[in-house]
């Protein structure tokens, strides 16, 4: 486990990111698409909101072994994330992730926390360098 920084928090929650979750599904094969609920859960930890319950719903219950990818297009910096996903339908994480899809009118199927066990750079000459 690692314990994140205030920049890499800061970074994270910065509306402009764009937030990416690759899981591994049947058969070792990558799955990858967008999850817009991504945010910082506490020091050591990333959370989101599963809200369709379904590929990487499915993926994570094999396998929760996940990666996320934080991007700023913009400035063209970004942090890749690694660790292990915890699915969690109902609780404390449930009710903390879920809060805000739940006043728009979502009813996710689960919160999700993944537990970061390292971070790389996505940013110039660093690229692919870990930096926790």
């Amino acid at each position: 486990m690692v314990v994140l920084t205030q920049e890499l928090k800061d970074f994270v929650s910065r509306p402009e990111v764009t937030k990416i979750l690759a899981t591994v599904g049947e058969g070792s094969l990558p799955n990858i698409g967008p999850k817009g609920s991504i945010r910082v859960f506490d020091d050591e930890s990333l959370a989101y909101a599963e809200v369709t319950g379904k590929q990487h719903y499915r993926n994570v219950q094999r396998n929760p072994a996940v990666a996320i990818a934080c991007v700023d297009w913009q400035t063209r910096e970004g942090y890749r994330f690694l660790g292990e996903a915890e699915l969690h339908p109902s609780g404390e994480v449930y009710d903390r992730v879920a809060a805000q899809l739940l006043s728009m009118g979502y009813k996710p199927v689960a919160g999700v926390r993944v537990r970061v066990q390292a971070v790389y750079s996505l940013s110039g000459p660093q690229a692919g360098e870990r930096v926790l």
